[in-house]
């Protein structure tokens, strides 16, 4: 991606970044938008997917309803999803949609709008149309709308996504490429053994290592097994260092080497894709930061992978302008201005540098 346009989408109205680079680092105050900024980025490469939003939102607290029950809360439904609308607006006027595009030549950005919804029986089948307000008296009658929902369109395919169904419809939309999203605090053990599966006895297994020994650096080998603990069975990764026999759980060795071991398994698993990576520091002394890094440019070069990081941490900047030695990553700093974010670019490296050293605000 080379730019992005975000339109209603939670704190956004409207944002376009004009230049995007291989490696990204944003950064702002409290309530600018940074999480969301990923978030907006994720939905746009998944096409909205049903499950991906859902996702999302439970990351966030707000579950949608729970898949073993019968009954669907339309009302709770309806509140989480809108929640994902620029002020929480309720609105189904056809102008009012979220908008997700890189304003590339040609490309029909992603939109996502709020619709009713009527069913039609046909024969032994049930098929929905959807509506905008304008609609209402003129192509449907008030009376005959079953329900509402959201309508998601991405090129000449849509999909209708309705509060009071516990799935959609078929939704065949793809990923547009390879996606990896690292929330704050997420040390998923179950995906990161997935992750190493998929790299294992290759050499991209060295890589692993390299990025472990940022904190130990005595790890030689790295497998992931099984706890064989009956009902709460899991694979977990364990690590031997040098000088002894024994296996360690690399869980017992502290958050900050196992953020590392997500970090590096999800760049290794998004080849010619993006990776999402929310506070770079959670977890992280900034003795470390430097080397991961330098991983991270590394891989993304290697791999074809483009990086969005957030970051509270001046540690973190200072570290990030002192790797960007060959100038692909850019920082881009987000502000609120009455009510608008508004984003600036840093992608000289001198002035990027010279900001850093000065400690120039730029969080």
């Amino acid at each position: 991606m080379e730019s992005f346009h975000i339109k209603n989408f939670k704190n956004f109205k409207e944002l376009t970044i004009e230049k995007l680079g291989k490696v990204n680092l944003i950064v702002g105050k409290n309530n600018v938008g940074k999480s969301s900024l990923l978030e907006a980025l994720s939905i746009y490469i998944t096409n909205g997917e049903e499950n991906w939003l859902r996702m999302l939102l439970a990351d966030r607290g707000e579950t949608i309803h729970d898949d073993d029950r019968d009954e669907v809360n339309t009302d709770n439904v309806k509140r989480h999803y809108i929640s994902l609308f620029s002020g929480w607006e309720e609105n189904y006027n056809g102008d009012f949609e979220m908008e997700f595009g890189t304003n590339g030549k040609g490309e029909i950005p992603l939109r996502i709008s709020q619709v009713y919804i009527r069913e039609v029986k046909r024969g032994t089948s049930t098929s929905m149309e959807t509506f905008h307000e304008s609609m209402i008296g003129t192509q449907v009658e008030r009376g005959s709308i079953t329900g509402a929902g959201l309508l998601v369109t991405s090129g000449t395919q849509s999909n209708i996504i309705p509060y009071d169904k516990k799935r959609s419809y078929l939704n065949t939309f793809k990923e547009k490429c390879p996606l990896q999203y690292i929330p704050i605090y997420m040390i998923d053990r179950i995906a990161n053994a997935k992750l190493f599966d998929n790299i294992s006895l290759s050499p991209n297994e060295d890589y692993v290592l390299d990025a472990l020994r940022v904190i130990n650096p005595d790890i030689n080998r790295i497998r992931f097994i099984d706890t064989n603990e009956g009902r709460n069975s899991a694979r977990i990764a364990v690590v031997t260092i040098t000088g002894s026999d024994k296996r360690y759980r690399l869980s017992s060795m502290g958050d900050g080497i196992n953020r590392i071991l997500t970090i590096i398994l999800a760049l290794l698993n998004c080849k010619d894709g993006v990776l999402l990576l929310d506070e770079f520091e959670t977890g992280l002394h900034y003795s470390v930061q430097d080397q991961l890094w330098q991983i991270i440019f590394m891989l993304s070069e290697k791999l074809n992978v483009q990086v969005f990081v957030t970051t509270h941490s001046n540690d973190c900047i200072k570290s990030f302008a002192k790797i960007n030695k060959k100038g692909v990553g850019q920082l881009i700093r987000l502000v609120n201005q009455k009510g608008d974010i508004v984003p600036t670019i840093f992608d000289n490296i001198d002035d990027l540098r010279f900001a850093s050293d000065n400690s120039v605000e730029l969080r």
